[in-house]
């Protein structure tokens, strides 16, 4: 068999994600994966041994990959759609229905893994029985070729879902960051209101102050002119009424001080927790932004 098939999918795209400049600069995240497809799939002419038989077969590469899971991919696809699979080097699923290829054959799979590469070479065969050769290739090729795109979309698709899992943590610190400002900001309405209260009573009390100072005052001068008992007795009840106001006037300003001092703290704490949220929301944006990537590099292979 000497026929071959290698179509180039374009270029894929090429974005920068929001907050993983460093990564998105090597072409890949910061797992490894690359954010753009920028792969053949080709169908290789090939072959495959089945005891002392050398029989035609057909190779595709899978990306960012290993053989164990290409092999179990093939296999639950091929339990499916056989009567079993059985063996290892290669392994054979029996009495396979392929529409377009062919219905009771013996299908053929082996892999290898190519670390630095980061690929898997996946070799299936299709044949009569473990030593026949089918005399008809046709649809094998389309077949296979359908394989390499599904695959590969399938091993995205486990990096997209790596990503998923990633956001929707993010999401919930986010989430949880959103609260803990609100939280804050009604901490803050809550003192500001308890904070114009007081210096309402306050400036209130200063008035009373003031007055019965007037008062204190006016008093003193009169019994140090009558020296009357009854004045000193109307002086003494006025002093006391001022002595209260002042108490509760200080009381008041002692109040203000520590309504004043949560506030501070209430304040100094909405921007730790702003800061907190726009930290997690811009990594919320840089996981979506992958996110969305991936799947556009799912999208290209075609």
């Amino acid at each position: 068999m000497t026929l071959s098939l290698q179509l180039r999918m374009p270029i894929g795209i090429s974005a920068i994600l929001v907050g993983l400049s460093s990564f998105a600069q090597q072409g890949n995240t910061k797992e490894g994966y690359a954010i753009t497809w920028n792969k053949a799939i080709a169908v290789v002419a090939d072959s495959i041994s089945s005891g002392a038989h050398r029989l035609p077969a057909w190779t595709i590469s899978v990306y960012e990959t290993d053989a164990n899971d290409v092999l179990d991919r093939w296999t639950t696809d091929m339990k499916a759609v056989s009567l079993g699979v059985s063996g290892k080097k290669p392994m054979k699923a029996t009495g396979a229905t392929i529409g377009g290829v062919g219905t009771g054959i013996v299908v053929m799979a082996q892999a290898s893994t190519e670390k630095k590469a980061k690929l898997c070479r996946f070799t299936i065969a299709f044949a009569a029985n473990d030593s026949t050769a089918m005399p008809d290739t046709t649809g094998q090729i389309a077949y296979v070729r359908g394989l390499a795109v599904k695959y590969n979309r399938a091993v995205v698709q486990g990096q997209i879902e790596t990503y998923e899992k990633l956001i929707a943590k993010a999401k919930g610190k986010l989430s949880g960051a959103k609260d803990d400002v609100a939280k804050t900001r009604k901490s803050i309405a809550k003192s500001n209101a308890k904070l114009g209260k007081i210096k309402t009573g306050m400036a209130k009390e200063q008035g009373t102050v003031a007055s019965y100072r007037g008062d204190v005052a006016g008093m003193e001068k009169k019994f140090a002119l009558s020296n009357d008992p009854k004045d000193l007795q109307r002086l003494t009840k006025a002093r006391t009424r001022l002595a209260k106001s002042e108490s509760k006037l200080a009381k008041l300003m002692t109040q203000e001080a520590d309504v004043e001092k949560d506030l501070a703290k209430h304040q100094e704490r909405l921007k730790d927790d702003a800061t907190t949220e726009a930290a997690r929301s811009t990594t919320t944006d840089a996981l979506q932004g992958t996110i969305d990537t991936l799947k556009r590099k799912q999208e290209a292979i075609k």
